[in-house]
């Protein structure tokens, strides 16, 4: 397998372990209630994880088909791809951005189910990169809503960062849920 394939992969394994950290020791339901300012619950984000996930693996399907079938070349570069997105803020802002409907998580998430979920979606990404392994996938560009145009290995990171945008969320979500329940119980 090629540097950046790797290096992706190993990235995205990275991500994947500390949010698994973060939300493997919280009790389902505290995980399934939403805080107070309404925001999503801390299922809700792991279900939305996987279906912007499971978004990426399929463009990034199609976009190594569209690379096979349109002739891009064999991969020319060894080079790192993890500080390609470094000028964008996304990772780290704290500033709320509105998911668009179709990435919207469902109100009844439930955190048995969406971890399923994004185990599924993970192994869809992962799989249609390795097959792309090989091409020149800094080529092949598509626009990002919020990011403008990325190139493949663009938008796996874009995964990457994502995830550990929303793990800071959770853990955020977390702790908000249960100074809201703190602050309800009554003083006897």
């Amino acid at each position: 397998m090629r540097k950046r394939v790797t290096e992706l992969l190993n990235c995205l394994d990275a991500t994947r372990t500390r949010l698994l950290a973060t939300v493997r020791g919280v009790n389902p339901a505290v995980a399934e209630i939403q805080p107070a300012d309404g925001a999503w619950s801390a299922a809700q984000i792991v279900a939305h994880l996987a279906i912007v996930e499971a978004s990426v693996a399929r463009l990034v399907e199609r976009s190594v088909a569209w690379a096979r079938e349109n002739g891009v070349g064999p991969e020319s570069s060894d080079d790192s791809v993890l500080g390609n997105l470094e000028s964008s803020t996304f990772a780290t802002s704290r500033q709320k951005i509105q998911a668009p409907e179709a990435m919207a998580p469902p109100t009844d998430a439930k955190m048995e189910i969406v971890l399923k979920s994004l185990e599924t979606s993970r192994v869809a990404l992962r799989k249609a990169l390795v097959e792309g392994d090989g091409l020149d996938l800094s080529a092949v560009k598509r626009p990002h809503r919020i990011l403008g145009e990325l190139n493949v290995y663009e938008w796996v990171l874009f995964v990457a960062h994502h995830e550990q945008r929303h793990t800071r969320q959770i853990d955020e979500t977390i702790k908000a849920v249960c100074a809201d329940a703190v602050q309800t119980v009554p003083i006897v």
